[in-house]
């Protein structure tokens, strides 16, 4: 929410209250009924489904200035999925009131707010096709890929020329999660993409060799930006 300004700054302020949650917490459970917008002022929150087996499938991590619980835009609809505190969080609520009352006041907090939802929509249609489309190595690279976008911090010093280090600890059993796969076959794909170059870990930091895990994809005829 860096870009409303002062005045929206404020107005937000007036109406909603502030939550601090750890890691773990749940924020709201599928088929609850929607009460709250939630704006995520620090930390990340995974949003998930149970599939019918009990396995968990991740359909978004979300950061700072993200927004989740938008099914408040109508009073009868209950959530459809999952969300939990991935990393502790600082996050603003806003009663159904008060989140119209925000609308009606400063439009741009809506475009903040479209925009948001949008970025989600996007990211997920990409995750379903991934799902569909690809063999597992492919479908992890993508994510490797898109988690590079999303998390990814370039710091040649340390990292090297091109590569990236992801600014959120993701277990193999999270990423997983993520592309529909047991945690042993990740295991095994990315120790395939360590003795090929494409990866490495410095401690728990995943750090992701962007240009030849680029040219890996492109090997395999997946284009980098699809």
């Amino acid at each position: 929410f860096e870009g409303l300004g002062c005045d929206a700054v404020r107005k937000l302020g007036e109406v909603v209250v502030e939550k601090r949650l750890d890691s773990g917490a749940t924020i709201f459970s599928a088929n609850e009924k929607a009460e709250y917008v939630y704006l995520i002022r620090e930390g990340r929150v995974k949003l998930f489904r149970i599939t019918e087996d009990g396995r968990e499938n991740v359909v978004a991590l979300l950061g700072p200035g993200d927004v989740l619980g938008e099914f408040i835009f109508d009073e009868d609809l209950t959530h459809s999925v999952f969300a939990q505190v991935f990393e502790s969080s600082f996050l603003y609520m806003l009663t159904r009131s008060g989140f119209f009352r925000l609308l009606t006041d400063d439009p741009r907090i809506m475009v903040t707010i479209v925009n948001s939802i949008g970025r989600r929509l996007a990211a997920q249609a990409r995750s379903i096709e991934n799902l569909s489309t690809y063999a597992v190595d492919l479908r992890l690279g993508k994510l490797l890929l898109s988690l590079a976008s999303e998390f990814g911090s370039s710091n040649p010093s340390k990292t090297g020329a091109g590569a990236v280090e992801l600014t959120v600890n993701l277990t193999h059993q999270d990423m997983a999660n993520m592309i529909a796969m047991c945690r042993q076959t990740v295991t095994s794909l990315i120790n395939r993409f360590k003795q090929a170059g494409l990866l490495q870990y410095r401690g728990k930091t995943l750090i992701v060799n962007l240009p030849r895990l680029k040219e890996y994809l492109a090997q395999h005829g997946v284009a980098a930006d699809s």
